[in-house]
């Protein structure tokens, strides 16, 4: 695992979608609208995945199977303090089992089951900082 700090730009109300832009004009210096592009089709950022606190990691509970359709080949984990982790595949599932956890979209998405991450915690920083290479 690497990491990175940058500089929140704060364009939107939703963290997610601010880590994402923020990250993008770290690495390219580009100013992008999100796509909301499908995990299949294109990475969020150069060929990363973006994600930060609560974020909705996949739809359904397979993460390996998931991941194996995924466009994405690493993935940033976006702190609330501007630091970005990188980690390759098998680092993000240890993460994701690490971090994440089953429940299910709103009755109005459907209810299916989905994986989440919970919110940062002490415990997730020191876990982040102790995989670093």
């Amino acid at each position: 695992m690497k990491a990175f700090t940058f500089t929140y730009l704060n364009n939107y109300r939703n963290h997610g979608q601010n880590a994402e832009q923020s990250i993008r004009f770290h690495l390219t210096g580009e100013i992008l609208k999100a796509d909301n592009l499908r995990f299949d089709k294109g990475a969020d950022v150069l060929n990363f995945q973006v994600k930060s606190a609560k974020a909705t990691i996949c739809k359904g509970t397979d993460l390996e199977k998931y991941l194996d359709l995924d466009a994405s080949t690493a993935y940033i984990y976006a702190t609330r303090n501007g630091t970005a982790y990188i980690m390759e595949k098998a680092e993000y599932i240890a993460f994701v089992k690490a971090f994440g956890y089953v429940t299910r979209e709103s009755e109005k998405n459907g209810g299916a089951e989905k994986i989440r991450l919970r919110d940062e915690s002490k415990k997730m920083l020191a876990w982040l900082k102790e995989k670093l290479k």
